[in-house]
């Protein structure tokens, strides 16, 4: 219930990080090479039809083991990803384990 709150709704709606290596874009011939700033749109990741299917609708089952297998890494991070992601991550799943366990 609380993560598919935060796919629709994320605290950030982008996030900013800035190239450390050389990356070729996969499938482009695009490289990003050091010191690009990157900004990465969470919540246009979140709605994107291609790993949400109906992204306006609110649907927890979205989150069930079966569905998350469906889906590529990064495509959901609502608090950012890597070592410089918002530390509310850790906030919000100790207030869910509290919560679920009620």
């Amino acid at each position: 219930l609380f993560i598919e709150t935060l796919r629709k709704h994320p605290p950030a709606s982008l996030t900013g990080r800035v190239c450390n290596t050389a990356y070729k874009v996969p499938g482009s011939d695009l490289i990003i090479e050091p010191g690009v700033k990157i900004r990465i749109p969470i919540q246009g990741i979140h709605r994107d039809p291609e790993y949400y299917p109906e992204p306006e609708k609110f649907d927890p089952e979205r989150f069930s083991e079966e569905n998350k297998a469906t889906r590529p890494n990064g495509t959901f991070m609502p608090f950012g990803e890597g070592p410089r992601m918002c530390i509310g991550k850790h906030i919000f799943y100790y207030i869910d384990l509290h919560i679920s366990s009620l």
